[in-house]
């Protein structure tokens, strides 16, 4: 039987005061908690950009984080080391294209697996040429491959693999990268190269429980999950606890603590904050606050992929860095839905739309509410723990591991689910990033303070271990 290791109590807390621009939460040092805006504050630290400090240091790329190589990555064979990661990047906006549509093959847990493939065979391919970290799955090796075209052809063929319908689009994709190398034998061996990743990978993975299908009863009792308004859709993937992790010995390895007991006090003060706060008619809610909420609500791989193409692009690494950090950041995420799916479905507790009005909660400092809906509606899953939170923390580690927690300027972005479309928010940190998304659950009225807390308890366990096991940098 794998360890179970109990998780405690986290950091995340709404500031309660609506400070903007995305720097608005810090989780605080040691992993201590406290309760915040009718419960307490959390102060925003802020930071040093470490690019200014490198300015007026003097140094500008080199000593700042970046490769000092970067000048020169245009061309392809002028260096190994030197390669342009275009091509990485590339895939990765391909596979967020083709994850974006909501079909059952794109639920939340399925993208961060597909994230995983495809950046994962990317990995393991361009270190068949050169190895500078461990692989996961293929052991085929060919220094004279194509970096560029082994990449593609690897993320290519796990895309289609997964998204059939897909394949000409996929194809033009294919085509596009690999008229960027010039060399044809080495464009033939890394197709060759990118080809066996592929399948080495879609090996691994083939029978990792992804497509096991289990029948879900809920429980009908006071504390339990049930199916929720507006659609009330059965459970969602009740077995992804038990998928093949990535990183991880098992979905169970960090299993979360059970849910607060309802006649709590700590339950009572929970089902007080999402009331307040997570209304669609809350009026506590800051305004940045509900941009937050709104900005979060879109599938986590998506967000964290484009939050990593962000920090690339302000320090940039060459082709086999941003290769091994996209595919160590994604293995990190996927685990992270794998352990918390596995805590939702051991305590199957329920979430605030059906707790909020339910007759009686046995606990004399609630009061129900009829009327109470979510700033938007509520997945069809048990609250304990927070997968968004959980696949945010484990998706941070990795990149602190490659980044460090400032990349060397804010980080900006927009969201799929921004309001109004097309808006940024702007963080320093991954942390601050991390700790946003958290308390967005909260915000928009999804989940209770401790599936976020513990959620992010979960993450950074997943990270941590994920980073300290899989894809390490080699001694040689």
């Amino acid at each position: 039987m794998k360890p179970v290791h109990e998780v405690s109590e986290g950091s995340v807390r709404p500031s309660g005061d609506g400070a903007t621009g995305g720097h608005t939460h810090t989780p605080s040092a040691g992993g201590e908690t406290f309760r915040a805006s009718h419960r307490g504050r959390v102060e925003m630290l802020g930071s040093l950009s470490l690019l200014a400090a490198c300015l007026l240091a003097g140094g500008v790329l080199t000593g700042c984080g970046a490769d000092a190589s970067l000048g020169t990555l245009g061309q392809e064979e002028r260096g190994r080391g030197q390669v342009n990661n275009k091509v990485i990047v590339d895939w990765i906006v391909h596979t967020d294209e083709v994850t974006s549509p909501n079909t059952p093959s794109n639920t939340p847990p399925r993208r961060s697996r597909t994230f995983a493939m495809v950046s994962v065979a990317m990995h393991d391919a361009l270190n068949g040429i050169e190895s500078k970290y461990e692989r996961y799955a293929s052991p085929a090796s060919d220094p004279q491959a194509s970096p560029v075209a082994a990449a593609a052809q690897a993320a290519h063929d796990v895309l289609v693999s997964l998204f059939q319908d897909r394949r000409d689009e996929l194809d033009a994709k294919l085509a596009a990268s690999l008229g960027g190398v010039n060399d044809d034998e080495a464009r033939a061996r890394g197709i060759a190269l990118g080809r066996a990743a592929a399948a080495a990978l879609l090996s691994a993975r083939a029978s990792d429980g992804s497509n096991v299908v289990v029948s879900y009863t809920p429980i009908d009792q006071l504390g339990f999950w049930r199916p929720t308004p507006p659609a009330f859709a059965p459970a969602l993937e009740p077995n992804w606890g038990n998928v093949t992790p990535w990183g991880l010995q098992s979905g169970s390895q960090f299993r979360s603590r059970a849910p607060y007991p309802l006649p709590s006090a700590e339950y009572a003060a929970d089902f007080t904050e999402v009331h307040d706060y997570g209304s669609a008619s809350s009026g506590i809610r800051s305004a940045d606050q509900t941009s937050y909420a709104l900005f979060w609500f879109e599938p986590s791989a998506n967000g964290w992929n484009r939050l990593a193409r962000t920090a690339v692009a302000i320090q940039p690494k060459n082709i086999w860095k941003t290769a091994r950090m996209f595919a160590l950041m994604n293995m990190a995420l996927a685990d992270g839905y794998i352990a918390s799916f596995d805590s939702k479905y051991v305590w199957q507790s329920w979430r605030p739309i059906t707790f909020i009005p339910a007759p009686d909660d046995g606990n004399p400092a609630t009061a129900r509410d009829l009327s109470w809906v979510p700033l938007r509606p509520t997945p069809p899953i048990p609250d304990q723990t927070s997968a968004h939170t959980a696949a945010g923390f484990a998706a941070r580690a990795a990149l602190i591991e490659v980044f460090g927690d400032d990349p060397g300027n804010p980080m900006t972005m927009t969201s799929s689910t921004a309001v109004p479309v097309g808006s940024t928010r702007t963080w320093a940190t991954f942390t601050q990033a991390a700790a946003e998304n958290a308390d967005s659950r909260v915000m928009v009225g999804i989940h209770t303070r401790q599936s976020v807390v513990d959620g992010e308890t979960q993450g950074r366990l997943v990270g941590d271990y994920v980073i300290g096991h899989r894809l390490r940098p080699l001694g040689n």
